[in-house]
């Protein structure tokens, strides 16, 4: 097993190969490159170190002692989202059709050149910063504001509600819990009180009371999700300010 002991970049990489010589020098040749990266010889070894030092792109050869490379990919293509490479000494267009249907991103033909090895890891990350970028952008553009200023709820298209005192601290625990479920207890205490009787059911008829306020102004459904008897959420991309 080998890996690497400094980390310039933030994409995390698997070579999976039996040949021992080229395993060491296409790691040798990501380090220098600043690449995290670890390296192992079966299939079974690279299952052992997945599962607790996670990659976004595996390296996997086809002629695999045990689990050939062809089902590591159908399996990876099953379980997770990772990037596989599949690098083999098949070139026919049979053997590419096999990996690219078991599930392979690329399918490199041995001996493969480690700068065109690097060149598909960088279309890769770039394909995967532009998929968080988008996917950022698509959050920011649904995005809820709470104004500590002057109470009020803001929602995408900028249409705002003025909001009740407890209705703000409401609001403002669930904000704060960045879509995390907040106990309803806790929300009930904060708002009526600990020793207020009932303070449940009078959270839920606030609650309601908030839904059709926002559904009678705002252009966007309210987002608060609500986990049986446990508590409440807010699911959309939300600030305070």
């Amino acid at each position: 097993m080998i890996n690497s002991s400094e980390q310039v970049t933030s994409l995390r990489i698997a070579i999976v190969e039996d040949d021992k010589d080229l395993l060491e020098s296409t790691l040798e040749y990501l380090w220098v490159l600043g690449y995290y990266a670890w390296g192992v010889d079966s299939a079974e070894a690279f299952y052992k170190r997945l599962s607790i030092d996670p990659v976004d792109v595996v390296v996997l050869d086809v002629g695999l002692p045990g689990e050939d490379g062809i089902s590591v990919t159908e399996h990876l293509h099953k379980l997770q989202q990772l990037t596989v490479i599949i690098v083999s000494a098949h070139a026919s267009l049979d053997s590419r059709l096999l990996g690219l249907r078991a599930g392979a991103d690329r399918y490199l033909v041995k001996p493969v050149n480690l700068s065109e090895l690097v060149a598909n890891i960088e279309t890769i990350r770039r394909r995967l910063e532009n998929t968080i970028l988008k996917a950022e952008a698509e959050q920011k553009q649904n995005l809820w504001l709470l104004s500590r200023e002057n109470w009020c709820l803001t929602d995408p298209n900028g249409i705002n509600i003025k909001l009740t005192a407890r209705e703000f601290f409401f609001l403002n625990s669930l904000f704060e819990a960045q879509g995390e479920t907040v106990p309803r207890k806790k929300l009930a205490e904060l708002i009526f009180g600990p020793r207020v009787v009932n303070s449940g059911e009078r959270l839920d008829v606030m609650l309601t009371r908030l839904r059709k306020k926002a559904a009678n102004k705002l252009e966007y459904q309210l987002p608060i999700k609500t986990v049986y008897q446990v508590g409440y959420a807010f699911t959309a991309w939300a600030i305070i300010a």
